[in-house]
């Protein structure tokens, strides 16, 4: 598992747990369990700890997902840490505006579940329309993403030096 950190992201590794028992709860049905776990887990693995607009067909994993938000956001914290290597005082500085920046994260997070999640469950039969919405959230959530990273971005040179706000957005990016 450590070797394909680098890869796929920590978030990744335990939304894959979720992808299958999703794909192990469509068994049988239109969607393609090989697709699921990729669908489920690539769309999951923004920080929320609130539940997410999941599509109603995979309602019954809401409470798997909560689950593994909470791990990811505290596995997510850890490695930005050791990423880091912050002092006492910048990591006084730092991680109040990080835990902040994390909470607004949540709504783009959401956005992304549901795309993903009604993808997913509309896999073998999706329209021209659903899936001209599909992709116009898709980008609404890139550009809450992109929007929230550059106003925080001052709040983050405050804290910490430019060398480690540039890991600290490199590690973000990878996460």
């Amino acid at each position: 598992v450590s070797v394909l950190l680098p890869t796929l992201g920590v978030s990744s590794l335990v939304l894959l747990s979720i992808g299958y028992l999703a794909g192990r709860y469509r068994e049988g049905s239109a969607v393609s369990n090989r697709w699921t776990p990729a669908l489920l887990a690539g769309g999951l693995s923004l920080p929320s700890l609130a539940a997410a607009q999941v599509n109603p067909t995979f309602s019954d994993l809401n409470e798997a997902v909560d689950e593994a938000r909470t791990i990811i956001q505290s596995e997510r914290k850890q490695l930005v840490s050791q990423g880091l290597a912050l002092t006492a005082e910048e990591g006084a500085a730092f991680w109040p505006v990080y835990d902040k920046y994390m909470l607004d994260m949540k709504a783009a997070s959401d956005l992304r579940v549901k795309v993903i999640t009604d993808y997913a469950a509309n896999y073998n039969n999706l329209t021209d329309t659903l899936a001209k919405q599909l992709i116009t959230d898709y980008l609404k959530h890139q550009e809450k993403v992109l929007k929230l990273r550059k106003s925080y971005l001052g709040k983050f040179r405050k804290a910490i030096p430019e060398v480690k706000l540039a890991r600290f957005y490199q590690i973000e990016n990878k996460l």
